[in-house]
């Protein structure tokens, strides 16, 4: 028998995985789906480690994984912690939908590979629980090395237009050194804890930090430049995985130095960021008829009410983020299944060749729209409950705060409408193949995910409530 830790047991794994994907990524369909469901499965062992001693038998036996072991290389720590396991099993999870619909429709050769080893990266960004300096402080230098490996995958191999993915770079580099500056009061409140000045300053640091990591408007630019012109499933991906880390990092700062929001005005920036986003968002996509763009800033809307809810430093307040995620998630994949589609199958994402294009692309069409709808909060789609609920709670706060964000996710509706006579243009005589009945099964599937959370949100309740047990909420 064979044993291994848990952390040098999934490096083996998502290495070797990555190894096997570059050297055949010319049979990238097969690849895509084996590594897919290995993602899966690794998923499925994390949710039984929660059920288990902490030894896992694999292979009949041959292999044992000890999901509690501590392992240290080179000053670092690695463990899986109990709050670790629910951001690793999501990491491990959306890696493997992405992987999926990239079998479904190809995103680039590079895609699986660099996939593979941006969630590695960050798998072990979670792990890390020990090091030199406080770990948590290392980690916007960390996802600013995970961004810049994002970009390989996010130009595809194409040549130019490199603004959108280079502008990713931006939010973790800024906020880098104002965590390093941070680290050295912190270290001088370990040997004074009753040093005020001390305390304010790393405060301030944090939460400038934090908020800058948070790439609010107007440091939300790479989102929509992203969506206009990059693969979209290698954008949700990289954006739900880095937003992830995100706000998992600010739950431990809250939680480990609860001066932050105390002794800033992180709770004001936050909400004037929030409300800043969302209202942009919404503004920009009732302009817009560019369907990635729109789809973008259909992502910033809704990312500034998430930041509207981080505005409060109550613990309380965090089932509804959790939930409000969980929705978006749905949401982005269902969204990025559709316009993927379409953009392989039309060549681009201008609107002038997309005329039509609903007629003959029905279910990836659907898909797209009932994702980007979601976003909004629209009647119907998977983000209305979870809308409707943070609206009311900003409203028992502010309701003017409240009915602004409401009327910005009019303009996405409206965007979303336009787009819609586009697709549906009467006038159009579209001369494409009918849609696929793998691609058309797989645009199906996305609505059916959606359409059931919309009908029965009441599903997520299982998942959100190990969330915020494995994070002792």
């Amino acid at each position: 028998m064979i044993s291994l830790s848990f952390p040098i047991f999934l490096a083996a794994i998502l290495l070797l995985l990555t190894l096997l994907t570059y050297l055949f990524r010319r049979w990238e369909q097969p690849v895509s789906v084996l590594t897919g469901l290995v993602c899966a499965l690794l998923s499925l062992l994390l949710l039984r480690a929660t059920t288990t001693d902490g030894l896992v038998n694999l292979l009949g036996g041959l292999l044992r994984v000890d999901m509690q072991a501590v392992v240290t290389r080179l000053g670092l720590t690695f463990q899986l912690t109990p709050t670790a396991v629910p951001i690793l099993t999501l990491t491990l999870f959306l890696t493997a939908l992405a992987l999926l619909l990239n079998a479904a429709t190809s995103q680039g050769r590079s895609f699986p590979p660099i996939a593979l080893l941006t969630a590695s990266g960050y798998g072990f960004l979670v792990l890390l629980t020990d090091a030199p300096v406080e770990p948590i402080l290392l980690v916007p230098g960390l996802l600013a090395l995970l961004a810049s490996l994002g970009i390989y995958i996010l130009q595809a191999g194409r040549l130019g237009k490199t603004l959108g993915p280079l502008r990713s770079l931006l939010p973790p580099l800024l906020a880098f050194p104002l965590f390093i500056l941070a680290t050295w009061y912190i270290d001088s409140l370990a040997i004074n804890p009753q040093d005020g000045v001390a305390a304010a300053a790393a405060a301030r640091l944090l939460g400038l930090g934090l908020l800058l990591l948070l790439a609010p408007a107007p440091f939300h630019s790479a989102g929509p430049a992203m969506a206009e012109d990059a693969p979209p499933i290698a954008v949700a991906l990289l954006l739900l995985l880095y937003q992830l880390a995100a706000l998992a990092l600010l739950f431990r700062i809250n939680i480990l130095f609860p001066f932050v929001y105390e002794r800033s005005d992180l709770s004001l920036w936050l909400t004037g960021a929030g409300l800043l986003t969302a209202v942009w968002g919404g503004l920009a996509a009732a302009g817009s008829s560019h369907p990635g763009r729109l789809w973008g800033y259909a992502l910033l809307h809704d990312w500034g009410l998430i930041l509207l809810l981080l505005a409060s430093s109550d613990t309380s307040i965090w089932p509804l983020i959790v939930f409000l995620f969980a929705l978006r998630i749905i949401s982005v994949l269902a969204g990025a299944a559709g316009l993927a589609h379409l953009r392989r199958t039309v060549g681009s994402l201008d609107p002038d060749p997309l005329r039509g294009v609903g007629r003959s692309l029905p279910w990836s069409t659907l898909a797209y729209v009932l994702g980007g709808l979601g976003l909004a909060g629209f009647p119907l789609s998977a983000g209305f409950t979870g809308h409707w609920a943070a609206l009311q709670t900003v409203a028992e706060t502010d309701w003017r705060i409240a009915t602004v964000v409401l009327l910005a996710s009019g303009g996405v509706v409206v965007g979303f409408v336009r787009l819609i006579r586009i697709f549906y243009d009467p006038k159009s005589q579209p001369d494409r193949a009918p849609e696929g009945l793998f691609n058309a099964l797989v645009a199906i599937s996305a609505i059916v995910a959606a359409s059931t959370v919309a009908v029965a949100p009441q599903l997520l309740d299982g998942p959100v409530d190990w969330v915020l047990k494995a994070f002792r909420l």
